[in-house]
């Protein structure tokens, strides 16, 4: 039987993912009880719609967040966000700035790359909004040169906020390779092995989107 664990945040309304980004809210329409009405008192049903902005919870970016014309959520392929071979990196011990040395001399062509930093257990906490740990341009030359397919880290940002140059997103995104912050319980993952699925809505013109971002295992994952 095929195993899943889940590497992405609970949305909840009112909660803050970004500090200054607008919070989710929700609108209920028709809810179980006034719903009974309109169905002769034979079946209920809860009818809302939540109001959020793209960079909510755990999200992933298309190039169009960082570039004017690029391809956005409705163009990403399929093959980048969906049943994508796993690489977990082990990066607590590097302090904030993760470098190239922590994925050299693996083979990571057409890989998720995954950043473990185990940042995640500030989430929801004033702690989470500074002082993130983040790749350095040069390792995410590494990682475009290697031909990965995705990169994901469990932290606020995969730049150092005080950058205002984003050379993760330019790099990465650039180079047509989604990527996704904000991911958690990294620390589950074996190193190797399983495949993600991080598929974000077909939003024509949409930047960026949240996920319910898992890792399958299993004889169904191969």
């Amino acid at each position: 039987m095929p195993r899943f664990i889940e590497v992405s945040h609970v949305i909840e309304p009112g909660m803050v993912t970004y500090p200054g980004l607008p919070e989710p809210k929700v609108e209920v329409f028709v809810d179980h009880d006034t719903s009974r009405a309109r169905y002769q008192n034979k079946s209920e049903f809860l009818i809302a719609s939540l109001h959020l902005c793209g960079n909510t919870g755990t999200y992933v970016d298309s190039p169009l967040h960082r570039y004017r014309g690029a391809t956005d959520l409705a163009g990403l392929p399929l093959e980048r966000v969906a049943h994508v071979p796993v690489r977990v990196f082990d990066a607590r011990s590097l302090g904030r700035a993760v470098g190239p040395e922590l994925f050299r001399g693996v083979d990571l062509r057409g890989t998720a790359v995954l950043v473990r930093t185990d940042f995640s257990k500030h989430w929801r906490t004033e702690r989470y909004g500074r002082e993130n740990p983040f790749l350095t341009a040069k390792a995410c030359e590494l990682l475009v040169d290697a031909g990965v397919a995705f990169v994901g880290i469990d932290s606020l940002n995969i730049d150092d906020l005080a950058d205002m140059v984003r050379p993760a997103h330019t790099i990465l995104l650039g180079a047509g390779i989604p990527i996704c912050e904000h991911m958690t319980n990294l620390a589950a993952l074996p190193t190797g092995g399983g495949r993600l699925h991080a598929v974000p809505i077909a939003w024509q013109g949409g930047a960026t989107f949240p996920v319910r971002a898992y890792v399958q295992y299993g004889s169904e994952s191969s």
